[in-house]
């Protein structure tokens, strides 16, 4: 027999992760944190069930082919779950009951119209500060379910202070300090649309009583944080993945690996004055000529 091999996610920010039950869900923080792993496992959640599909998407096609990209990692996990892939027409797996995980890409906005018309139990995210607003918000409307199985949308992302998840996820991060609120971790809110705009409630009844929408119009949006530390398989496995992310600049040192919402590029944070030594010499002026 063969030996049976054991796929579930890690103790702490992945499990809290896989075991959200908001609609919608940002999975995010530093680099290495296992965030695409762990959108491939929640994908895969109901793959049993027939008539079940999922698409991941990421922005660029290369992304999900190259070298160590999502398709890859998915190898490692679908086929023990009886997934067989195929490449054509686009990158997916099919499972024995018939349900399928695709792989797409969004590379311009107008490459979502191609979806018109969709029903997609789930759809995924990875790397969603890629994406813009109009890109996420239109594959939502495409967010349906026909066999049973509630209908979920799950981003992965790194901090991106210039990006409109940093907005999106606001009440989550503390905006003095720029990182997560940690008692806010997991924790579920309702959003709905009025006039355009996104508009928050701590619940379903508030937003209701507020903008006499019905029950089912709120969606539940929830952000779970996550680090490095969170990924100890992969501190094991290639211990110098840290120390690249400690040699960044301090830019993007505090937002890969950090997990900081609010840090973005200014003047002397790349190249600080207190580590530069002054020296009090300058060459001849003759030699300055030459």
């Amino acid at each position: 027999n063969k030996a049976m091999t054991d796929i579930r996610p890690m103790p702490g920010a992945q499990t809290r992760f896989l075991s959200n039950s908001a609609d919608i869900c940002v999975f995010g923080g530093s680099a290495g944190s296992s965030k695409t792993f762990s959108l491939l496992l929640e994908a895969a959640r109901h793959v049993g069930v027939p008539g079940y599909g999922a698409v991941i998407f990421r922005r660029e096609f290369r992304q999900i082919t190259s070298e160590g990209g999502i398709r890859d990692t998915a190898m490692d996990i679908y086929p023990h779950m009886g997934g067989v892939y195929r490449a054509q027409p686009t990158p997916h797996f099919i499972f024995p009951s018939g349900a399928k995980i695709s792989f797409s890409h969004l590379n311009q906005e107008s490459d979502c119209l191609s979806w018109q018309g969709s029903q997609i139990c789930f759809v995924g995210f990875d790397e969603g500060t890629h994406f813009s607003e109009f890109q996420i918000t239109y594959l939502l409307s495409r967010n349906r379910s026909i066999c049973g199985v509630k209908p979920l949308v799950r981003i992965t992302c790194n901090p991106d202070s210039d990006s409109w998840l940093a907005s999106y996820l606001s009440w989550w991060i503390d905006q003095d300090t720029g990182y997560p609120i940690k008692e806010r971790s997991g924790k579920i809110r309702y959003m709905i649309r009025v006039n355009g705009e996104r508009v928050w409630g701590s619940s379903r009844e508030e937003l209701m009583n507020l903008y006499d929408c019905s029950y089912e119009e709120p969606k539940s949006v929830s952000f779970v944080p996550a680090l490095i530390t969170d990924n100890p398989i992969l501190l094991k496995k290639d211990p110098g993945y840290l120390s690249n992310l400690k040699a960044l600049s301090r830019v993007e040192r505090a937002r890969l690996l950090d997990g900081n919402w609010k840090v973005r590029a200014a003047a002397g944070m790349y190249f600080p004055r207190e580590d530069a030594r002054i020296v009090d010499w300058m060459p001849p002026q003759n030699e300055m000529i030459k």
